[in-house]
């Protein structure tokens, strides 16, 4: 098993072993937080062709603390524990694993990595509800973002800057774009699902590239791909990112701040196909 994931952050180590890590009685099942990665994709690459790629590209993903799996699958999936019904099955894509040249002068986000990886969640949430429990009506995924305010401050842009609404928006702007991207294959590759709404409803207020518009009338198998609310714990896992698109981690509430994470809020949310949440 080819070793990947670093930890930086002895909190984020406490939360996998307490948590997510596996044991079997007194036997210890997960060694490494690899074998946590692996097991959880073997598990959603069972239902699918082609496991062995799809299982390497989710376990590097997750390595690279560049997406993080619904935690109901990091708990159960691949142990003897049964994973409840994943109607709503729910990832969350770290934007500050996703910064180049971070802190330097031509510190920039990488679109393009950012859309691929969005498009691989769509993926793995869609193995996830069809292994464990998606019985029916079209699917209602849940791509999120945690670490926002960390691709921020990693590129310069203040979280009370001008600036960053328009930064998080184009952050929002390729995380929907790659989730259709990956939507659209997976409707050619697996076919449509009766019942509920049409994921074009969302759309109908977006700008969508001509190279997706078929893709997007065509897909009769997603009503929703992305949601972006509060993920707390996958935060915590990814070495402490900030959550969701609330300011840093350790920044302490105030009238700026929120005001600030208002505007982001609205920036963003011609994007997402559901309400865009924060904190209290």
């Amino acid at each position: 098993m080819t070793r990947l994931t670093r930890f930086t952050d002895p909190h984020a180590v406490d939360l996998w072993d307490t948590r997510f890590r596996w044991r079997s009685g007194e036997r210890l099942r997960d060694r490494t937080v690899d074998a946590t990665w692996q097991r959880v994709a073997a598990a959603l690459v069972a239902v699918g062709g082609d496991s062995g790629y799809w299982c390497s590209r989710y376990v590097a993903a997750f390595g690279a603390w560049q997406v993080l799996p619904d935690p109901r699958l990091l708990r159960r999936a691949g142990t003897e524990r049964a994973v409840p019904a994943l109607r709503t099955p729910r990832a969350a894509l770290n934007a500050g694993a996703f910064v180049l040249d971070a802190g330097g002068e031509r510190a920039r986000f990488d679109h393009d990595r950012f859309a691929i990886a969005a498009a691989l969640a769509v993926r793995m949430l869609d193995d996830a509800a069809v292994a464990f429990g998606a019985e029916r009506g079209r699917l209602r995924l849940e791509v999120g973002v945690i670490g926002l305010a960390d691709a921020l401050a990693r590129m310069g842009v203040d979280y009370l800057d001008a600036a960053a609404p328009a930064q998080a928006q184009a952050i929002a702007r390729s995380l929907a774009l790659g989730c259709l991207q990956g939507a659209g294959r997976l409707s050619r590759e697996r076919g449509a699902r009766a019942g509920g709404p049409d994921l074009a409803a969302a759309w109908s207020a977006r700008e969508t590239p001509a190279a997706l518009a078929e893709a997007l009338s065509a897909n009769r198998r997603h009503a929703r791909l992305t949601r972006v609310r509060p993920q707390p714990a996958l935060a915590r896992l990814a070495n402490g990112a900030s959550d969701g698109i609330e300011p840093a981690r350790h920044a302490s509430p105030s009238g700026p701040l929120r005001a600030a994470r208002a505007r982001i809020a609205a920036a963003m949310q011609g994007w997402i196909d559901a309400p865009v949440r924060t904190r209290s």
